[in-house]
């Protein structure tokens, strides 16, 4: 059978200012019509640039050989006109984040009628009743009234299914998926791809994802194939590469996915466990006020935990869950309508703001994603420098500081000098753990410290994380989704759901014995590797 889309002997070559970066070398690739594909491999190894390349996005001064062939065309050699056509009913490419990828200035709606009306010759009557079928396929509630809404009134799950819209409405040959699950939780994680795999249809539409999960990915996919630093190291069906891999870097990769299964290694108990809490939050209710008379938003009710030094208690919940406003409250970024929250004896409800700053020496976070969270014209010293010199520490005093704190995080003087765009992924997470660090603050506060991250510098990351825990010498809070890591870090659990508590308790007894069903469904939606979960792949992407 003729592949829907097949890639021979794909090389590109990116000529810069530093030489030349061969991106991919003699890369073979295909999908058919009907198969849901999964590319996987570490950041930078490639994946995107053989999506961009089959939809002939590439950067400039890019040098390509090989071939790219889609329903038997030369992708390569599509002139202008023929060109545009593919791009909308060829392949279609949902882009990686997707708030970011969507115009912030026009609603969702209007997006996806402009694709119908450049690409497919609509009229504006038929393109928004399109549209609004459009987002009733992609299980997008009440489509009609999403229609008119913007992209940072949509959650991140909501923003998704705009964007698999948007690479539909033209009815491409070949669905490409670039990270669709970056930032969700497990359950919004498995709708997503149970959704685009089911775009997948014999004799009409093959699917490609790209993706660092590869345990939420073996849920769906037919086959799966590894790239390793430009080259394709291993293909073949799903339980076959990831049951029995054939590859050392296959066999890497799978290594260094967090298992769910694995039970928590005995650690000690924090030692101050009976004292008075770091933190007590008591009876908290957040509610952001509406405009106009209409009523608020309960994003908290009632609230209430104990986090003592030593400890690391992990809040985890689904997307919208309240997990995100609970953390913003705990570090003073905003008001509680009602109850405490009590920081080493200081109840932060009612503190000026100027006093809530000086306390938030004693407090600090890491941020979800490590590029984003540091500033672009700041070398690495001066961003962790920053918060020395706000609390007005002398220059000659916090070049030992900072020097101590990257090498608890891991990394060598010589980083002082460079700047985000010099780091990977993971090193710019260290930078940003450094950064919290560097007060030696009594409380950290993680929040998804590991999501944006393929699956080997998560586990370095994780591995530090760890390190850092069983010091004991801090209290930590893990914001996350990822069971797996709450399981193997985590001393207590939180489980958050509508805004109130569902669950919490000691982590082991927590995953072996849950009394809620909220974290039922969490533990049963967590992605595995186990040879069982393999086994009941097949069919796993027929809606």
């Amino acid at each position: 059978m003729t592949p829907l889309l097949d890639i021979a002997d794909l090389s590109v070559a990116i000529d810069g200012a530093d030489g030349t970066v061969r991106a991919l070398e003699k890369v073979a690739l295909r999908v058919d019509a009907g198969e849901v594909v999964g590319l996987v491999g570490e950041s930078g190894g490639g994946k995107s640039m053989i999506a961009r390349t089959i939809v002939r996005l590439l950067p400039e001064r890019s040098r390509v050989t090989g071939s790219v062939t889609l329903d038997g065309r030369d992708v390569l050699g599509l002139r202008d006109d023929d060109l545009r056509d593919h791009r909308g009913g060829g392949a279609a490419l949902c882009f990686q984040a997707p708030r970011a990828s969507l115009n912030p200035t026009r609603t969702v709606g209007r997006q996806v009628v402009d694709r119908l009306l450049a690409h497919d010759q609509a009229t504006p009557e038929d393109a928004r009743q399109r549209t609004v079928g459009l987002f009733t396929e992609v299980g997008l509630r009440d489509p009609d009234r999403q229609f008119d809404r913007f992209p940072h009134e949509l959650s991140g799950g909501m923003c998704q299914r705009v964007m698999i819209a948007l690479a539909l409405a033209c009815r491409p040959r070949l669905f490409i998926a670039d990270e669709p699950t970056t930032g969700l939780d497990v359950t919004l994680t498995g709708e997503i791809l149970k959704l685009i795999a089911a775009q997948a249809v014999p004799g009409e539409r093959g699917v490609l994802i790209i993706s660092h999960d590869l345990a939420a990915i073996a849920r769906v996919c037919d086959r799966i194939a590894v790239l390793e630093s430009g080259r394709m190291v291993e293909t073949g069906p799903t339980v076959q590469v990831l049951g029995a891999p054939s590859h050392p870097y296959t066999r890497k990769l799978i290594a260094a996915v967090p298992d769910i299964a694995r039970v928590r290694e005995a650690m000690a108990s924090p030692a101050t466990a009976n004292g008075d809490p770091v933190l007590s939050v008591s009876n908290l209710d957040v509610v952001y006020r509406a405009r106009f008379g209409r009523h608020g938003l309960r994003a908290i009710s009632d609230v209430s935990f104990n986090l003592h030094a030593g400890e690391t208690l992990a809040i985890v919940g689904e997307s919208g869950s309240g997990k995100s406003t609970l953390s913003r409250a705990i570090m003073g970024l905003l008001r509680p309508t009602a109850g405490r929250i009590v920081f080493e004896g200081t109840d932060l409800a009612h503190l000026a703001r100027r006093d809530i700053r000086d306390l938030r020496k004693r407090m600090q976070m890491v941020f979800q994603d490590p590029i984003d969270a540091l500033n672009p014209r700041m070398s690495v010293e001066q961003i962790v420098s920053d918060p020395l010199r706000l609390v007005k520490m002398p220059a000659h005093e916090r070049r030992p500081r900072i020097e101590a704190a990257l090498s608890e995080v891991g990394l060598e003087p010589k980083f002082l000098g460079r700047h985000r765009h010099e780091l990977s992924g993971g090193q710019a997470q260290r930078v940003g753990i450094a950064r919290a660090l560097v007060l030696d603050p009594a409380m950290v506060v993680l929040d998804e410290p590991t999501s944006a991250l393929d699956v080997t510098i998560q586990a370095q990351i994780l591995d530090l994380i760890r390190q850092l825990t069983r010091r004991r010498d801090r209290a930590y809070i893990m914001v996350s989704h990822d069971l797996a890591t709450v399981r193997a870090l985590c001393d207590r659990v939180i489980v958050i759901a509508d805004g109130r508590i569902a669950e919490q308790g000691e982590t082991e007894s927590l995953f072996t014995r849950p009394s809620s069903p909220v974290t039922e469904a969490l533990l049963a939606a967590a992605p595995r590797l186990s040879p069982e979960a393999l086994s009941m792949k097949k069919d796993a992407h027929v809606p």
